[in-house]
């Protein structure tokens, strides 16, 4: 195998953080991750406490890696909104690299034990739907000024309970006399 992230050679079967089986790259320490193992390991697995992540996940957009397995390359899959930690998943292996200090993040972050929802495309897409719906509101609240947007979202929230909304819409759409 070589290294997506280095480039090395030298791997050596490991157990990260819980038990985790994966392979190590002896020169950057990132580790292979396959999915299969990653169930197995999931049903049996202990509970984990997150450790506090002390580093620092890089929002550089890094090239796009190599898979060690099959040679194609992995794709870049976001993990939330929130945070710029990217994973690099191969879907023709079926597994995951992860950097030097992204199972821990993982950790932290309480997603160890949905790696496999992570790389799915409903997570994805899920993802990119949230992003969608907080640039619009983002751009609603810049259009309307944030106290009419959360006056506006009232209306809405309660206008959705209504059980004639269809009419008290088409109402709000006449003008008045």
């Amino acid at each position: 195998m070589i290294c997506p992230a280095c480039g090395g050679r030298h791997f050596a079967p490991v157990r990260i953080e819980g038990g985790l089986p994966a392979e190590r790259c002896a020169d950057c320490h990132g580790a292979w991750v396959e999915l299969e193992r990653y169930r197995l390991w999931r049903k049996n697995m202990p509970q984990l406490a997150a450790p506090e992540y002390a580093g620092e996940i890089s929002e550089v957009n890094e090239p796009v890696r190599v898979c060690p397995s099959t040679g194609r390359l992995m794709t870049r899959i976001k993990v939330s909104n929130g945070n710029p930690l990217r994973l690099d998943f191969s879907a023709m292996a079926q597994a995951v690299w992860l950097d030097k200090g992204e199972w821990e993040r993982l950790l932290a972050m309480g997603l160890h034990d949905q790696l496999d929802a992570i790389v799915s495309e409903r997570w994805q897409s899920d993802l990119k739907r949230a992003a969608s719906r907080e640039r619009a509101e983002h751009a609603m609240r810049l259009r309307f000024g944030d106290a009419a947007y959360e006056q506006l979202a009232q209306m809405r929230a309660w206008l959705a309970q209504q059980p004639n909304q269809t009419e008290m819409m088409a109402f709000l759409n006449t003008k008045a006399d």
